[in-house]
């Protein structure tokens, strides 16, 4: 599962507390400057409250994700999108009860998302308006996170006991499998995925220096974006999108038909990978433990040409108890797939075990990092 990283786009201005940001920056510097605002807002917000309060805070955070998803299904961001509404306009045009409707958003307004400019009248804030079905992103997001995962972190308990998915026992299945036998939450699961890479590619692609390689295979590659990028940058590149046939089937749609220069093979990368000589490997290894993993990299390691490399982008955990969105990505894996976000020096066992040898740690723009590993 790919996993969020910014749920907002890094070109425009990013407002909050009333301070607006006005000049397009870097992904990696918008990231800090949001992270930091929230961490402001919420301390000022939790140094009012004694510790009893605060723990209620915490333990009412659920309340925060369902009503998201709530008025998302309803429509709300786009009702809002022009003017502002009184919550029985919003009612009567979404069907739904009026006062039920009220204590929703104003449960969502202390958070950013709408702002009660009178008493049952809404306008949608910056915030709010990333929601509206013109953004896709971060609403397939919150849907996605809000269904059968958010039903398998019920029983996080299970997981923290045994070390093992949730959802498997919820579910009665893994969740790939799972989503494999259901096409319409595989398809919102892939486009909260796609949603949550934008700018990513951009970044990988931007970052590495691919001039001594001929053959990229993207491993796990979806819909071929990281792909796209990599190959629009480097001419001399021919590429391969290996995943598997859904993948492949869903890549080929989304690109038209085709990609440039790409050749696309179905498969299990459990079982083997196609030959290259660099494989990049972007927020798939996260999605499995150590011994799934390793096989990956292993086959990976096996069909890798002479002085071939891997590339695996990841969003490290940073050390320290600073607040970080990772961590919590690291405990939904923990939960839904099974998998776990790691540090560097997890990395560098992971590959160990495989027969590979971190070289180095090549920073992005963005949150997501690159690890280059070659033959040990």
């Amino acid at each position: 599962m790919e996993t969020p990283h910014r749920l907002c786009d890094p070109n425009q201005s990013f407002v909050s507390l009333g301070t607006p940001v006005l000049a397009p920056l870097s992904s990696r510097a918008t990231g800090r400057i949001i992270q930091n605002l929230l961490n402001f807002r919420a301390y000022r917000r939790d140094a009012m409250l004694n510790p009893t309060q605060q723990i209620m805070r915490l333990g009412f955070g659920f309340a925060v994700s369902q009503a998201l998803r709530v008025i998302i299904e309803l429509g709300i961001p786009d009702l809002l999108a022009v003017n502002g509404q009184s919550v029985d306009q919003l009612a009567a045009a979404s069907q739904s009860d009026a006062g039920a409707l009220y204590r929703v958003m104003r449960l969502l307004a202390p958070e950013g998302v709408f702002q009660e400019v009178s008493p049952r009248h809404f306008e949608l804030t910056d915030i709010g308006a990333a929601l509206r079905s013109d953004r896709p992103g971060p609403r397939d997001f919150v849907r996605m996170i809000n269904s059968e995962p958010y039903l398998a972190f019920e029983q996080l308990l299970h997981s923290v006991r045994t070390g093992k998915p949730a959802f498997d026992k919820v579910f009665g299945s893994p969740r790939f499998d799972w989503l494999s036998q259901h096409p319409e939450q595989a398809a919102l699961f892939q486009h909260a995925m796609v949603a949550l890479s934008q700018g990513n590619n951009e970044d990988v692609a931007d970052a590495y220096d691919f001039k001594q390689f001929t053959r990229v295979v993207d491993v796990g590659g979806g819909h071929g974006q990281l792909l796209s990028a990599i190959l629009a940058r480097n001419p001399h590149l021919n590429g391969v999108l290996f995943d598997l046939h859904s993948g492949v089937a869903a890549a080929r749609q989304s690109a038209g038909g085709d990609l440039p220069r790409t050749e696309f093979v179905a498969g299990d990368f459990f079982e083997r990978i196609p030959a290259g000589d660099v494989y990049v490997i972007k927020k798939v290894v996260h999605d499995w433990d150590d011994g799934h993993a390793a096989v990956i990299l292993r086959n990976c390691r096996k069909a890798m040409l002479p002085n071939g490399k891997v590339l695996v982008a990841e969003t490290l955990v940073p050390p320290g108890d600073e607040p970080n969105q990772i961590k919590g990505i690291d405990v939904v894996m923990l939960a839904v797939t099974g998998g776990l976000e790691r540090t560097k020096a997890q990395f560098a066992g992971l590959f160990d075990a495989a027969g590979l040898r971190l070289e180095r740690v090549i920073e992005t723009r963005g949150s997501i990092s690159i690890l280059e590993a070659c033959p040990a």
